[in-house]
């Protein structure tokens, strides 16, 4: 948060920069006050509360989470799994065949698949409804969409791309030449609360790919104590999720699903009025 801005970020490290800037006197100062965290990759851990993110959503039973807990001893990271371990990996195998199919950013949703690939469909059905490019509504369709509208000649044009510049347009480019130097980034969240900065962090409650038992997770990890005890949030006199607030400044809140709908990996993509809510109420130091 700059003055009366913020700086929305995947990742503690910019906003530790940026601070470190104002601390040795490096202009121009930035009036830099907290930071919204939604749905962060955070820590090594994050994919063993997947397992039983799981189980708390009817994905796999009770047996099998026992079982998986008991025989990979709650680490079910690949490289972390001894290979001879064979009931572990026989009951990961299990677990991995309970949840294909399911739409991990929200498991409500239906399966989309491969949601960075462009849809195959001839031009001229681009321009009509948008359940033609589904059998069923999949939120996604319109990512694909962006496939077109980025890689039309007119659109191109008009934005004065230069046809040498660039190849294919691609949303998510994977095959990026770097290295990651930073997979913890809990340390800086200490830092950034040492120094009294406020931050908000929220989960999606039906969110796979970051499940919010791990974020729940790394935060008491860094040990302050509750000041706000865990209750509800409401929008409109209905429940939107849950939220609890630490010494540190930091808050954390749940952004509640309903329906099919929300409390996915984008929170506010999903849910957009509530989290709005939530936003407006924290930036001005209000409970949520």
């Amino acid at each position: 948060m700059v003055g009366s801005k913020v700086i929305w970020s995947s990742f503690p490290t910019r906003f530790t920069l940026e601070a470190t800037r104002n601390e040795i006197g490096i202009k121009p100062y930035i009036n830099i006050k907290g930071y919204v965290l939604g749905n962060p990759l955070t820590f090594p851990e994050e994919d063993n509360y997947k397992i039983r993110f799981a189980n708390g959503m009817g994905l796999i039973s009770d047996e099998l989470y026992k079982s998986l807990f008991h025989s990979c001893q709650g680490e079910y990271r690949s490289d972390y799994i001894n290979p001879d371990n064979v009931e572990c990996l026989q009951n990961l195998a299990l677990y991995e065949k309970c949840i294909d199919g399911i739409q991990q950013p929200q498991v409500l949703e239906p399966y989309c698949g491969d949601t960075e690939s462009p849809i195959k469909l001839p031009r001229q059905m681009l321009s009509k409804e948008r359940r033609l490019l589904s059998a069923f509504y999949c939120r996604f369709d319109e990512t694909r969409l962006a496939y077109y509208w980025a890689n039309d000649v007119g659109v191109r044009e008009a934005l004065r791309i230069r046809k040498e510049s660039i190849g294919t347009w691609i949303r998510c480019n994977y095959d990026l030449n770097f290295t990651t130097i930073v997979d913890d980034v809990r340390p800086y969240h200490l830092n950034l609360s040492n120094k009294d900065y406020r931050s908000l962090v929220y989960s999606g409650d039906h969110d796979m790919v970051i499940p919010h038992q791990s974020t729940q997770a790394w935060i008491k990890d860094l040990g302050y104590i509750v000041i706000d005890q865990w209750r509800s949030w409401k929008v409109h006199g209905q429940i939107a999720g849950y939220t609890e607030t630490y010494s540190n400044r930091m808050t954390y809140a749940t952004v509640k699903a309903s329906n099919w709908s929300g409390g996915g990996h984008t929170a506010p993509e999903y849910k957009p009025e509530e989290c709005f809510v939530m936003f407006k109420r924290w930036i001005h130091g209000q409970p949520l």
